[in-house]
């Protein structure tokens, strides 16, 4: 579940960017964590890289929601302080390459909260168009 509040330490964030949402970690006002070119697109495999940036920059023109946990998910969920530990050990990481479909910016958010690279927009869409070829 999504909503739109201000973000605190450790949250996962995310903003629309059309026809995707883009996802990071907010650590403060000036240190959004996210998965992304240092600069243009965000989604170019070529320089996709761990990077920050102000959460201004992040938001662009769009509209921020923070993600809201179930209590299995608050279970299962690294604290405030080890979801930024990790996710500023991976400054700088190409993470093995981006890839829209295994491995993008929602993947690492996930990465950073649970431990586990995962992406319930690309689950969805696959859910969707796997079953036009089953």
């Amino acid at each position: 579940m999504w909503s739109k509040r201000k973000p605190e330490y450790g949250d996962q964030i995310r903003v629309s960017r059309g026809l995707y949402y883009h996802h990071g970690i907010y650590k403060d006002d000036e240190t959004v964590i996210q998965f992304a070119s240092p600069i243009g697109s965000e989604v170019s495999p070529e320089t996709a890289r761990i990077i920050i940036t102000s959460l201004k920059e992040f938001i662009k023109d769009g509209e921020l929601e923070v993600r809201s946990f179930s209590k299995e998910e608050k279970s299962k969920k690294r604290s405030p302080l080890d979801i930024i530990k990790f996710a500023e050990s991976k400054l700088g990481d190409d993470m093995g390459g981006y890839d829209i479909i295994r491995n993008n910016c929602e993947h690492f958010a996930n990465l950073c909260i649970f431990g586990e690279s995962k992406s319930d927009q690309i689950d969805g869409l696959m859910s969707i168009f796997g079953g036009l070829f089953r």
